[in-house]
């Protein structure tokens, strides 16, 4: 089973508990091989060590490419444009499950592992919240915090290219997930929602999504599925610092994150925006 996880520093709490929720859950198969890859950035070697202690899987780091400039970012980070190119981060030529670091592993993955993509190039659950670029769209749309990725035709089909020019071109709200959809509107494998599952009292759940800020790591009160994954972990020392937060540093620190992006380079996205318009 080939697995990819994606985060930057920020995220460092988030990759430590669903690495050990990979180790716990995510096969039924005890000589089934598993390969995990985290595409991240700004890790430094010492983080990447501990958090190799976390998961008994060897872990493959491979560190952003510098390749996704003049694309929109809201998060001051462009680490998320990479999903766009699964198969530049792997040598896997078959198949791909990619996993966001703000989730955690609560069942085996083998189903997905095993699936028929009928023809699809992806595999994803529907977005509970549907199209943040345009609210009136009824159109199924897909959340792109889990992926599972039929990399022989996505490699034949040349998406990754036509992908990161529709990035380059609109100007998505939701940066490469508006993108995804955009070019696989109608051609992605519908997934159940416990696959990709924002509703923390589901018990149903094989994959829990932190979608929503505070981040677990970032709240007063976290998931305690969370925790459980984190006290697992070299990381938890950490809960002390999360218990240790005030109010109103959680609060300006979440307020922080949702205005900065468009504080940021806001003359550097108009600009690309207007020139890949006029093109």
């Amino acid at each position: 089973m080939n697995i990819s996880i994606i985060g930057d520093k920020n995220y460092t709490l988030g990759i430590a508990a669903l690495l050990k929720s990979i180790e716990l859950n995510v096969t039924e198969d005890p000589n089934l091989p598993v390969n995990v890859t985290v595409v991240s950035t700004g890790i430094n070697t010492q983080q990447k060590e501990k958090l190799q202690k976390c998961c008994k899987y060897e872990i493959q780091w491979e560190e952003v490419k510098p390749n996704y400039g003049g694309l929109l970012s809201l998060s001051g980070s462009k680490l998320t444009y990479a999903r766009l190119e699964p198969d530049k981060y792997t040598k896997v030529k078959d198949r791909l499950i990619w996993l966001d670091s703000d989730m955690i592993v609560l069942g085996s993955l083998d189903p997905l592992w095993n699936l028929d993509f009928e023809g699809m190039p992806v595999a994803a659950a529907l977005n509970v919240w549907g199209n943040p670029n345009n609210p009136a769209d009824k159109k199924p749309y897909f959340n792109a915090g889990l992926l599972v990725f039929n990399l022989k035709l996505w490699e034949e089909e040349k998406l990754s290219e036509k992908m990161l020019e529709n990035a380059r071109i609109n100007l998505w709200c939701d940066c490469d997930q508006g993108a995804s959809n955009s070019v696989l509107e109608g051609r992605w494998k519908r997934l159940e929602q416990i696959w990709n599952n924002h509703n923390t009292e589901d018990m149903s759940t094989r994959v829990m999504h932190f979608i929503s800020s505070p981040k677990p790591w970032e709240s007063l009160q976290p998931n305690k599925l969370w925790l459980e994954m984190l006290s697992q972990t070299p990381f938890k020392d950490d809960l002390r610092l999360i218990k240790n937060n005030s109010d109103w540093l959680v609060r300006l620190n979440v307020k922080y994150k949702r205005w900065e992006p468009w504080v940021r380079e806001p003359i550097t996205k108009i600009k690309s925006y207007l020139k890949n318009k006029l093109r």
